[in-house]
Formats: structure tokens, sequence, C-alpha cells
């Protein structure tokens, strides 16, 4: 299915004519998402610190962020913003606060302005299974003219903005009753007044009435909840960590190749969060996207994406100290490689028939995609040279570059050209995580990574 509102003009993210990956009609490129998730922005922090935020995160080439215009949970003083104001003069969902909005307003023109798309999470739901409910109740307990009223004042007061995607759900829950029905009249709003958009849904990858512990797509929650996916959907959003990142995002490209709506990984492992190392945070990253979600990534860090407040991730160490963490460089460096090949041809090689030895398994799986068009593949090998991939030359249609490309640095090593006949090892400098590319020598292409962090441009290839 193609969505209706394929190609829309003047927008930094909307669906491309095929309806299978992102793309900035201003720029008239291919989109590769590298987003964070910031999610309390708008409620946490006051206009100096988001200045100090988005500043950061612009000049790393970041191009999208995950943000919540209402909350009622996380920040510090919920549902007050830093400035004392609350979103809603009446009920949830009703009678919306002229002053709380405006300020909504100017983050989110603070956010065009660095050249990056909001990804609006419009009430993140939550599940009374993990002792929080977030707007869980007023969902369900709303009126259905209520919620679509509420899509309506949102779609219509942001449908000229060129960077919103719209998120549905947070942790929503397929096995509530009626839940996703509820959930559905806010989209159809936002749809009614806002076509220019793109529309997701986060379910909830550990929530009750999962198929696979521990990971749900968009797509995944709709067939459990037995609702049909409506036609306004136009991004299937990932969720899922360590183990189950690889199994989601190649069921989120089988869906594709099935006329489904195409992935992103929204959500993951957070840096900070719990026992979650530096390597496994920057893994993640690249085993979603070569093994399906080739859309792109969200990535997070603990300490930013509630800016320390008591109610939510971590209050030390500091946030500012975090936007130059090991993984948010991690995530800059891992966009400008993808931003170099031609992320939105990606096809994941599940059968092992280009990397047919030395992929592993496990935490230490070795993965691989290639272009469709034959022009490049990517090997993500996450222990070196302990593990050293064997590609079958024969895949190319003639002399093939090689690189290196290290995650940690962004440093590149060129490897010379070698013939497209046998099978050929790869093996890294040292133990640590490495990226194998491989180009047809004839495409002439940069080597990998080769781009400077821009703003609007850089969401393009």
């Amino acid at each position: 299915m193609v969505p209706l509102y394929a190609q829309v003009a003047g927008q930094w993210m909307t669906i491309s004519a095929s309806g299978k990956y992102l793309w900035n009609s201003v720029t008239g490129k291919p989109v590769f998402v590298t987003g964070d998730a910031p999610q309390i922005i708008f409620e946490q922090i006051g206009a100096a610190d988001v200045e100090t935020y988005l500043a950061d995160r612009a000049g790393r080439g970041f191009n999208a962020v995950w943000v919540y215009p209402i909350d009622n949970v996380d920040q510090s003083n919920a549902p007050y913003n830093y400035y004392g104001q609350k979103p809603f003069d009446g009920a949830d969902f009703t009678s919306e606060d002229s002053s709380y909005w405006a300020y909504i307003d100017y983050v989110v023109g603070r956010i065009q302005h660095y050249g990056m798309v909001a990804w609006m999470n419009v009430a993140f739901v939550g599940t009374p299974q993990f002792g929080t409910s977030y707007y869980y109740n007023s969902i369900l307990n709303s009126s259905s003219s209520v919620l679509t009223a509420y899509g309506t004042f949102l779609g219509n007061r942001y449908k000229n903005y060129p960077n919103i995607v719209w998120v549905l759900g947070g942790d929503a829950p397929p096995a509530t009753a009626n839940m996703y029905t509820q959930i559905d009249y806010i989209g159809a709003g936002i749809a009614a007044a806002d076509p220019n958009h793109l529309i997701t849904l986060e379910a909830c990858r550990e929530c009750t009435g999962v198929v696979t512990a521990g990971q749900q797509s968009t797509l995944e929650g709709y067939s459990v909840a037995g609702v049909t996916v409506p036609s306004w959907m136009g991004v299937n959003f990932a969720y899922a960590k360590w183990p189950n990142v690889v199994s989601e995002c190649q069921a989120a490209y089988t869906a594709v190749t099935n006329g489904k709506i195409p992935p992103v990984m929204g959500e993951d492992s957070y840096e900070l969060d719990s026992s979650t190392t530096e390597l496994e945070a920057r893994a993640e990253g690249y085993w979603e996207v070569l093994s399906g979600c080739y859309l792109g990534r969200f990535f997070g860090n603990d300490a930013i994406w509630t800016f320390n407040s008591p109610n939510g991730g971590v209050t030390s160490p500091t946030w500012q100290s975090q936007l130059s963490s090991t993984d948010s460089v991690a995530q800059e460096y891992m966009g400008k490689l993808f931003r170099t090949r031609e992320h939105w041809l990606l096809v994941p090689d599940t059968s092992h028939a280009v990397l047919t030895g030395g992929y592993g398994s496990g935490s230490t799986i070795s993965v691989c995609a290639c272009t469709s068009d034959g022009q490049s593949c990517i090997v993500y090998d996450p222990i070196g040279n302990s593990q050293a991939p064997q590609i079958a030359m024969s895949h190319f249609s003639g002399t093939v570059q090689g690189w290196w490309f290290n995650p940690q640095t962004a440093g590149v090593t060129n490897l010379g050209t070698f013939s497209n006949s046998g099978t050929q090892t790869f093996t890294p400098a040292d133990g640590n995580d490495w990226v194998l590319v491989l180009d047809l020598a004839s495409a002439g292409l940069k080597a990998p990574g080769l781009e400077a962090p821009q703003t609007l441009a850089g969401m393009a290839h």
C-alpha cells in the first residue's frame, strides 16, 4: 500500500513514490534517519537549554528527534512544564492552553531552524503492567469525539510545518481491549486535518500479548490487537532490544517485500540503561539497519531522554555531559556512513549468499546488507579479527573497492581493489567492532562517511 500523501511537497521526511523509503521533497533525495530521543524536551527544560541541545545534535548531523508535546509522568512537575504551564485547562485532550501550546510551537520552530524533524508522540500511552499509566486511562476513558478533536487540533496546528512526523501509542498494549481503536480516533483526526505528514505508532515490546518476547512493531501491534492497520499509517515503528533486534528488523523487512509500510528502528536499548554496554548500544544500530530497518534508527541515552528529571531516567551524569557520550558520537558516525551509500536500497543478506562465513551467532553475530542495484555491500563485525568476514565476490559485476570503517572513530582504511571471483576473507586490524564496505569500483564512490555534518541537506544522501 502506497499512502495517498506520497511525496508531499515541501516536506523533509515524506514517503517515496514507491512507498518504500523516506524522501526529502525539498532536496529531492532519500533520507536516512539519524535520530535521538530527547523525549520531554518541551516540558523539562527552558529555551536556553533547548538551544544547547539542538545546536549540538544538528552539529553532529542528527536529523530527527522523538519528542512528547505532552507528558504527565516523567517531567519534574507533571503536567506543568518548565514555565509552569500545563497542556490542558480541562480534562485531558480538551481545552488546550494557549500559552503552553505557543511554547510547543516555539520549540518545534527551533527544531526546524536546526534542520531536524520532530517525531511528535501525541500522548504516550503506557501500561499498568509496569505500574505507571501515563495517558493509558485517559485514552481508554475519553469519547471518540474528544480524541478525534484532539487529533484535529494537532493536525490543524502543525500541518504547514515541513518537519513533522506524528507518533501514536508509546508502549501501547495491543492486548488491552479497544486501546488501538481509541488511539486510531486521534490518528484519524490528525490525518483528516493534516494530510501532509507521515503517521506511525509505537506498540509495546514487553507487554502481554506480544508474538515474540522483547519485540513488537507497529504492524505486529495491530495484528495482536485484531485491528486493521489504518490507511493513513505510513511508517512501521520497530521496537526491540538485544537479542531481538536482528529478528525484529528481518521481520519488518519481510513485511515491506509483502507490500507493507517501511520500518525504522524507533527504540532499542538506551545508553546508560541497566547493563547495556557501549559496544551493545553501538552494535544495535548496525544490526538493525543491516537486518532490514533501513530507514534508520533512533538512539537513546538515559540522561538525555528526560534531561535528568528524577521521575524518568538518571540524574547523574548530567545530560549536557552525555551530548558527547561514546554512543552519541557513534550514532553521529553511523549516520555519516549510511548517508554516503544507497541506504534506501539495502537488502539484508539473511541467506548468507554474500557473507558466506565469519558471521557468528548470538551476541557476536555479524550482519550484511547489499544494495539492490549491486553497487555496495556493508558488513558489521562486532568482534573484529576473531571473526573475519568471508565474502562471495561473484556478487559484484566487476572490480570491487574495499574499505574498513571504524564505527568508534569514523576512520577509514582504503583496502584497494579486488577481483569479483572466489571467496575473499577480510580481516580487521584488531578485535574491536568494524564495518566493511565493498563497492563496485566503477561507481567511483568516495570513502564511506566522507560527509560533513549538515542541517536540512544533511537529511539527504
